[in-house]
């Protein structure tokens, strides 16, 4: 009977929306009224889907109600919260992004408000969008529909967000959590004074960066200190561990990678940083919450040696017709024309690596990979950057930058994507610069393979 009631609910919450629609067509912009008119238009050259929801629904997140969680397959980005990011030059870059739009039918759904349909039809009408259509029927309905095609990113749970680190903060069990021991970490640069007490989510851990990773090289510690430096965290290898940082994610990734190698066996980060949980409205905090120290990590250290390559390894890699070692830095550092840190004077980049894009930031940021409110850009459009360059799936791709900071953000996307053979080269720039020996290049650089 309660199903009976359930399913009477549903049907009852998509009739009244149809007639809505049917009323009142989408704020000025065309409806599409029903779940088949709109599975009509899937599979189309000429049509693009743009889904307004969370980012983390698109990514794979059961949000609202859905019945499965990421997009329609071949379906683009677009969280409507961008829109109070974004002025109108920017909002026309984001779309840009989305790629050719010129005669295109773009279908919209999620649930946008008048002013923020209006806003985004006029942005895809002025990229050449012939025609912008609405499809409004609540996530709970249409994801229902087996017959309505959907893609997630293969990881997406590592990548978590506001309301659900908040539901398993306060006790509850969200999506994907087993219910074992976990703890929050802010990981940054520094003692706690340096951004930890300005603002953090309530009873998080500060790690400083420096107990995984040490100068001048900025390598990773040894296995041994690692080990300590996990126990002295309070971590274990059944540990849940969730990381973000205060500012930019780099830093809560390089731990996160250090300690998948490690062996820890389930390692998520706050996609978006603590920025993400402050736009949620959620509550903020400066006090301190104490490490806990455990006896033992349960394992020897690592346990996915793979995960990280070093300087022996990077030189094979770049004999391998199949390898990939791939540059996570600004072009004016890949040619040489800045260092890209300050206090390494050296510049160039390492001689037979491909550049895999980076931003504008220089050792600051990878927004080349993130969206505009810092989380993970579209997986489709990062793996056509690197496309251009012929790095694919299906090669042994390591990841470098100067000291592995942008160098984890990345690796750690591709790996939330699923690719099989995504590493990180430690060392990076700095060891390899270090030693007059090893090979670099300056000036300009052009993919040389497909």
């Amino acid at each position: 009977m309660q199903k009976f009631f359930k399913r009477s609910a549903v049907y009852f919450s998509a009739v009244v929306v149809l007639s809505l629609l049917s009323v009142f067509p989408a704020f000025g912009i065309t409806a599409v009224n029903s779940v088949e008119d709109f599975k009509a238009f899937i599979g189309k050259p000429d049509v693009l889907f743009l889904d307004l929801r969370p980012e983390a629904a698109y990514q794979g997140w059961k949000i609202d109600g859905a019945a499965r969680g990421g997009h329609v397959k071949g379906a683009s980005d677009f969280p409507v919260s961008w829109l109070k990011l974004a002025d109108n030059a920017k909002l026309a870059e984001i779309v840009a992004r989305k790629g050719e739009l010129k005669g295109k039918t773009v279908i919209l759904y999620g649930n946008p408000s008048d002013d923020e349909s209006s806003r985004l039809e006029k942005a895809l009408k002025n990229a050449g969008a012939e025609k912008v259509l609405l499809f409004a029927v609540p996530a709970e309905v249409w994801t229902a529909d087996e017959a309505i095609p959907m893609e997630s990113y293969p990881r997406y749970e590592l990548y978590v967000y506001p309301e659900w680190l908040n539901a398993l903060m306060s006790g509850g069990k969200p999506e994907t959590y087993d219910g074992r021991p976990f703890k929050v970490f802010e990981a940054s640069w520094g003692e706690e004074k340096t951004s930890y007490v300005n603002g953090h989510i309530p009873g998080t851990i500060h790690i400083n960066t420096d107990e995984f990773e040490e100068g001048p090289i900025w390598n990773r510690l040894s296995d041994a200190q690692l080990k300590k430096a996990l126990e002295a965290n309070g971590i274990t290898k059944d540990t849940l561990v969730v990381l973000y940082s205060t500012t930019q994610n780099m830093g809560a990734a390089r731990i996160a990678w250090i300690m998948m190698y490690c062996g820890v066996e389930d390692v998520r980060l706050l996609d978006g940083g603590f920025n993400a949980w402050k736009r949620a409205g959620l509550p903020v905090s400066t006090e301190s919450t104490p490490k806990e120290p455990v006896k033992d990590f349960g394992a020897e250290v690592p346990l996915h040696r793979e995960l990280i390559i070093d300087l022996k390894e990077a030189k094979d890699l770049l004999e391998n017709p199949n390898g990939r070692l791939v540059s996570i830095r600004t072009w004016e550092e890949q040619i040489g024309e800045v260092s890209g840190y300050v206090g390494w004077d050296l510049k160039g980049r390492i001689s037979g690596d491909v550049w895999g894009h980076c931003g504008h930031e220089g050792s600051a940021g990878v927004s080349d990979f993130e969206n505009i409110d810092g989380t993970m850009r579209n997986g489709d459009e990062i793996s056509a950057l690197w496309s251009e360059w012929g790095i694919h799936r299906e090669n042994e791709v390591a990841t470098y930058c100067g000291t592995g900071w942008r160098a984890a953000e990345i690796s750690f996307d591709f790996y939330v994507l699923g690719w099989p053979h995504i590493w990180i080269y430690d060392g990076g720039w700095y060891e390899w610069s270090s030693d007059p020996a090893n090979p670099f290049l300056t000036g300009a650089q052009k993919p040389r393979f497909k």
